[in-house]
């Protein structure tokens, strides 16, 4: 079923909106919050959890794309999740592709919401001058928290090859911030 099906769905408080969100994002859903929270039963509360987000607030929303929203609010509920399982202690599941970024963002800029919301801007200009395949293994490991392993299979690469590449990513995210004038050379 296509987004806008499922968005008339959920205006209408339809039921089968449920359903029909399970069945288009469910899978993907479920994949990033296993790599984010690592336990299935946390990851299950956390999709349903999303679906009822996405009911509760469609409408007044009408978020296009539905997907992105679909998993942005997964992956913020799935992060809050982590957060509350793990205060008082790092767990290292989802930090390990964070920290990978760490020398890439600059600190300052993430403590202001503003230049929070420029950033993301400016990455997402970075991730406009990627390939489809760089895009999308970009997205995969420091957005879905794919793990290494996971993206040699799905790429058809070595692990290392992937790593690599992950690395050169890094680095070409951190010229274009510095060329933007988010981090120092």
């Amino acid at each position: 079923m296509d987004d806008q099906k499922i968005l008339k769905l959920l205006w209408e408080r339809a039921e089968s909106a449920l359903d029909a969100l399970a069945n288009r994002f469910g899978k993907r859903l479920m994949a990033m919050a296993m790599n984010i929270l690592g336990i299935r039963q946390d990851a299950e509360e956390a999709v349903n959890d999303t679906y009822l987000a996405v009911w509760n607030t469609i409408p007044p929303n009408r978020p296009t794309p539905l997907d992105g929203y679909v998993y942005k609010t997964g992956r913020n509920i799935s992060l809050d999740k982590l957060k509350h399982n793990t205060a008082q202690k790092r767990d290292g599941r989802y930090d390990v592709s964070i920290d990978e970024l760490a020398n890439c963002i600059p600190a300052a800029a993430l403590e202001e919401t503003v230049a929070e919301r420029e950033l993301g801007r400016t990455i997402n200009c970075f991730l406009g001058t990627l390939s489809k395949d760089n895009r999308a293994l970009f997205l995969r490991r420091y957005w879905f928290g794919d793990s290494v392993q996971e993206l040699a299979k799905v790429f058809g690469m070595r692990p290392n090859a992937v790593s690599v590449r992950l690395g050169r990513l890094r680095t070409q995210l951190r010229n274009y911030l510095v060329k933007e004038g988010y981090a120092d050379e």
